[in-house]
């Protein structure tokens, strides 16, 4: 019956995508990450790949553990194995089918988990269908799959859990945890944290009833023995995946709870509805959606508070939980308060629902009230909460009729002769009813707008060859060497912090965009101030900075067709032409819904350095230090940065080579400081549609006067002049505080922000130059929801427009439901550049890290710039404590250091996964200078003889390097995974003696 429940649920909700001709790939992080990583997969364990899953990677951004890097998603995850099972053009297929696959098993768990806890057939298959189908299973199945798993092992967990406090074996229990510890370290800490709550809850619960078989020392002893075993058996991968963890760029580096102690108000008004729903817009990760059931269930049981116990308070701490940021920034690994833990709330609300379910028969008139009461209270909640109207989803409204046609059909049972098995069959076609509408609530064309959000069939297959327009085809084809490559920042606009397209394309970009980072890139990238730095893809293309970029190996970039002759360029990019001197151009590939809309053309950097080279200088920690980051990016051309002093090496001072770039601020916006503006303001605002409204544009002093007896500003109110007035005061204000360069951009009495204007004084002393903007001591202010009304009532006032009681209840609604949650922008623009600022909002749950100081390149250009504008937006304050326009010559010094840098390649270069070896001859000793990541998995041998490693450059595998002619050999393993696999074998050994010897003992007392 499970089976065809699930096989109907899927049809309408899955199905509805399939009609559509739309898959379950989501265009986020769908194509960004995990479909190019399943089919990345799919080589690898076809052999199509050239590439160990045990190794290093050159297609994983800068070079990274393949491993470990795919650990997240798909190492762990027995149904991805079967993705090998699937024709290379059916990928796409492979990636739904094995969604639904999970999808069918996490009913199946949970039907293992009814039966131990001893759940009738109805209540079992109710409970299967409402954990199955419930909105975070969807939400999972349709931007994230492989978050199916969590909802697979706990149960199992439970159940194994509940065998040991029933004297029954616990080498169950091991072979589930050491799954669980393989399939995902992060997963393991989640279902860990779930598997300790239900221990104590089920023990008390045991306890209670009298049906405890094992003493609690004994059950303890073995849940001691459990961990130990399952650690051993899971080492080979849970150990390089812990390695890798704590040395990535999440490590440390995620602020508590985004720094706050209560979530923002709009979180609160939206949990009431979410308990049912879940499509539409989402805070937090509370995808918590049940059936309407559940909370009938819920309400059912607390009225039997006391024969349900310890479920009933589960459930209480689940509500108290989803009150405090701290308690999701726990369950989430001590970071983001990102509520994906609610994920554990499911068993409970699939238990409930069962339980009810079984006791159908047991209701009275009295239960029904305590329903009316609970459906009376969340109704109020919901109406409150959403502005003291009923103004919801068509989707929603319909989930609340299925709702209330389950009350109906309970009062109908209960006054009626409607019970027995109608009744649980009526229930049980209700609760797939609701099932299926929670599935076509996301992505139905008739629900939701968001079935956009799925990309159409073939699309993913045809973006992941068609990525470049088919120009890595050439590059493949006319460069056999190793190098790295980029794009200009714009070359796609994303959704995500990063793509891994390219990794399946052989290009080697230096971007790349996985949970688990290179700690040691990341510290690189934050020593230069890269603005495009993220936890998720630290590096990205690097803001397209010249030395940065060369530094990175970068020797080819990809461009958009419509860039051509634009400056947008760093220096020394050469554009690639055919053979008859003309540019080399790649048709578009339109790709639906994803692609650019343009053509790509490729650009050569002359100034690459190798990946390997050597320095014969290295330099002086206390002067590097005290460099700017311009000018560490520049010092480390002419010496390497090292972690320790190396003997024996010269040592130089890093000296700056940034020129700061005096400027003149002014302000292009200006408030509303006299009568003839307002009288435009006026005019232009006007919404009663008489003659004036026809004005268009500002007029000037002289002509706005003739208007100013028809608005009304003949003889001014005190109240506009007060808004005059104050509007003076804040323009002189910010005009004197930034008298000697920009430190406060602000906005004015209504609310409306400024713009601004640096105009370079001398600006042709700086052509051939990279122009970069650096702002430091960021601080941003919000207005609040009572300033923001007030901006509201203000400018009505301004425009002569009503502002009543309803008009301001609708202007209160508006903005709680587009709340800025510390979120701005900046846009900078130049003549030949734009570039932005984006501080992410503390509802962010990946990339949140406080901006306060960020270094903008605003390219390379021989022509002179004069003006720089700045605006901003959703803050209405931003205040600096410097801001500098730095300037970066780039002519011959720079092209000489490049030189010298290829110069010293390593000689007879050779790159292969696991290794990079060459040759040195220098007259001197000298430091061994990469741009391969630092991970203790790369050892060296200089002439066969092992030597230490130790970082350069912030981030990279370095050395000291001898004078004299060496043979240099770099070999990688993936640290922890020799003394993993000793562990392991040694664990599955005493697994497999421990269940011989059960079976013997078993065998011997029967």
């Amino acid at each position: 019956m499970y089976t065809v429940a699930f096989a109907f649920i899927v049809l309408c909700s899955f199905g509805a995508l399939r009609f559509l001709g739309q898959t379950t790939i989501w265009n986020v992080d769908g194509i960004s990450q995990h479909y190019p990583i399943l089919e990345e997969f799919y080589r690898i364990l076809r052999g199509t790949a050239h590439q160990s899953l045990f190794g290093w990677s050159w297609n994983l951004g800068l070079g990274a553990d393949q491993m470990t890097t795919f650990a997240y998603y798909v190492v762990g995850d027995p149904f991805s194995y079967l993705i090998a099972l699937f024709p290379a053009d059916k990928l796409e297929l492979g990636y739904q089918v094995l969604t639904i696959l999970r999808l069918y098993a996490v009913g199946l768990a949970f039907l293992v988990f009814a039966k131990q806890m001893r759940l009738k057939r109805s209540g079992s298959l109710v409970g299967a269908l409402i954990y199955t189908f419930g909105s975070y299973s969807f939400y999972v199945s349709y931007h994230h799959p492989f978050f199916l798993l969590p909802l697979i092992f706990f149960p199992l967990l439970c159940v194994a859990i509940d065998r040991i406090y029933h004297g029954q074996s616990f080498l169950w229990l091991v072979a589930i945890t050491a799954v669980v510890l393989i399939s995902n370290v992060y997963f393991a800490y989640v279902l860990a944290i779930g598997s300790l709550f239900f221990a104590v809850f089920r023990y008390v619960d045991l306890k209670q009833k009298g049906e405890l078989v094992r003493p609690l020392p004994r059950s303890l002893g073995y849940f001691a023995l459990t961990v130990v075993m399952a650690l051993m058996i899971a080492a080979m991968i849970l150990l390089p995946n812990l390695l890798s963890m704590l040395s990535s760029s999440r490590s440390g580096s995620a602020i508590f709870a985004n720094g706050l102690k209560f979530y923002p108000a709009i979180y609160y008004m939206k949990l009431p509805n979410a308990i049912l729903n879940a499509s539409g817009q989402m805070y937090y990760w509370v995808v918590m959606g049940t059936s309407g059931l559940t909370l009938i269930a819920m309400i059912w049981s607390f009225r039997h508070f006391k024969k349900y116990l310890m479920l009933n308070i589960l459930i209480l701490l689940i509500a108290v939980g989803l009150l405090f940021p701290e308690v999701a920034a726990v369950m989430n690994v001590m970071s983001t308060p990102s509520n994906r833990w609610l994920l554990l709330a499911q068993l409970a609300f699939g238990l409930v629902a069962g339980r009810f379910v079984d006791h159908l028969d047991e209701l009275v008139p009295a239960d029904f009230k305590w329903f009316l009461y609970g459906t009376l209270l969340l109704f109020a909640a919901i109406w409150v909460s959403n502005g003291f109207i009923f103004r919801l989803q068509a989707h929603h409204l319909m989930i609340y009729g299925i709702y209330l046609v389950m009350l109906l059909v309970i009062a109908y049972a209960l006054i009626g002769d409607f019970k027995g098995p109608r009744l649980r069959f009526s229930i049980l076609a209700l609760v797939i009813i609701n099932a299926a509408s929670t599935g076509l609530g996301f992505y139905s064309s008739n629900y939701s707008h968001s079935q956009g959000d799925e990309l159409s069939r073939g699309v993913a297959s045809h973006w992941t060859t068609a990525f470049y327009d088919y120009a890595n085809r050439y590059l493949a084809k006319h460069d056999k060497s190793f190098y790295r490559t980029a794009t200009t920042s714009d070359y796609y606009s994303l959704r995500s912090a990063g793509n891994n397209i390219p990794m399946l394309l052989n290009m080697h970009s230096i971007s790349s965009y996985f949970s688990i980072q290179s700690g040691a890139v990341n510290d690189f990238n934050k020593a230069l101030m890269n603005s495009e730095n993220t936890m998720n893809n630290p590096t990205r293309n690097v803001d397209n900075r010249t030395t940065m970029t060369s530094l990175l190996n970068v020797k080819y970039l990809f461009a958009r067709q419509d860039e051509v002759g634009q400056s947008k360029i760093p220096y020394g990019f050469k554009i690639v032409k055919n053979r008859k001197g003309k540019t080399l151009l790649f048709r578009d590939q339109p790709v639906y819904s994803l692609g650019n809309g343009t053509g790509t053309v490729i650009y050569q950097n002359k100034y690459a350095t190798p990946l390997a080279y050597t320095q014969t200088q290295q330099l002086s920690s206390s002067s590097y230090n005290k460099l700017t980051a311009a000018d560490k990016e520049q010092a480390l051309l002419s010496g390497a940065q090292t972690s320790k002093k190396m003997s024996g090496v010269k040592t130089v001072k890093a000296t700056t080579t940034a020129e700061s770039v005096p400027y003149k601020v002014t302000t292009t916006s200006i408030p509303i400081t006299t009568v003839a503006q307002a009288i435009n303001y006026r005019l232009t605002h006007n919404t009663n549609r008489s003659l004036s409204a026809n004005v268009n544009g500002d007029l000037s002093t002289a002509d706005a006067k003739k208007y100013a007896a028809s608005t009304g500003l003949a003889k001014p109110s005190s109240a506009i002049q007060s808004l005059i007035a104050q509007n003076k005061a804040i323009v002189q204000r910010n005009t004197t505080k930034n008298q000697n360069g920009l430190t406060e951009m602000t906005s004015d009495t209504l609310g409306q922000n400024a713009t601004y204007r640096l105009t370079l004084k001398n600006p042709n002393a700086y052509k051939n130059s990279e122009l970069y903007i650096e702002f430091d001591g960021i601080k941003a202010s919000f207005p609040s929801t009572t300033a923001r009304l007030n901006y509201s009532a203000r400018r009505a006032l301004m425009a002569n427009v009503p502002f009543s009681y309803g008009t301001k209840l609708n202007y209160w609604r508006n903005i709680m439901n587009n709340q800025y949650f510390d979120s701005y922008g900046m846009k900078i623009t130049t003549q030949n550049k734009d570039t932005s600022i984006r501080q992410l909002g503390i509802n962010n749950m990946s990339d949140y890290e406080k901006k306060g100081s960020v270094l903008l390149n605003l390219g390379y250009s021989t022509s002179a710039r004069k003006t720089i504008d700045l605006s901003f937006y959703e803050a209405n304050n931003i205040s600096f404590k410097n801001v500098r326009i730095i300037a970066v010559p780039f002519g011959k010094t720079y092209q000489q250091k490049a030189k010298q840098l290829q110069k010293q390649s390593l000689k007879q270069l050779k790159v292969t996964n696991n290794q990079v070896s060459g040759t040195t001859d220098n007259q001197q000793a000298s430091v061994l200078t990469t741009s391969i990541p630092y991970s203790t998995g790369w050892q060296l041998t200089v002439d066969g003889k092992k030597t230490a490693t130790q970082k350069v450059n912030t981030g990279f595998v370095g050395a000291k390097l001898p004078a004299g002619q060496h043979q240099i050999k770099l070999v990688y393993q993936t640290p922890g995974l020799k003394a993993g696999r000793l562990l392991s074998i040694v664990g599955l050994l005493v697994f497999v003696i421990g269940f011989g010897w059960q079976f013997v003992v078993k065998r011997r007392h029967d």
